[in-house]
């Protein structure tokens, strides 16, 4: 009786961790750039379908082309769960921007390229 309580239990706190969601969308102003030409990039942060307001963890890592990091920078924080950095990059190829988002026990990494000519 008491394995099968303590199955119940485990099931139970497995299910309640399970249902909690924290979703990030990254999104850039524009995705083929010239040289230092400035570009936006907001992350829209959700947990369980709402907005997370400025209590989240956010920092966006910028990799360049060869794979190298060169830099993070802390977002600001615009509302609604938009965080929102302003950045420019100098050379050519594809560069990454990997946001890092904790918030409460979850974290998560999406990513987004731009090109540059």
């Amino acid at each position: 009786m008491k394995k099968i309580l303590l199955t119940i239990l485990l099931l139970a706190g497995c299910s309640a961790q399970a249902s909690e969601t924290l979703d990030v969308k990254l999104d850039a102003s524009k995705t083929e750039l010239e040289a230092f030409e400035p570009v936006t990039i907001t992350a829209a942060v959700t947990y369980n379908g709402e907005p997370v307001q400025d209590s989240a963890e956010i920092e966006f890592e910028l990799i360049n082309p060869a794979g190298n990091a060169i830099g993070s920078v802390k977002p600001e924080y615009g509302g609604d769960g938009k965080y929102t950095i302003e950045t420019s990059f100098d050379g050519t190829g594809t560069y990454k921007v990997i946001s890092h988002v904790s918030y409460k026990e979850l974290h998560e990494m999406p990513e987004i390229e731009v090109t540059l000519k």
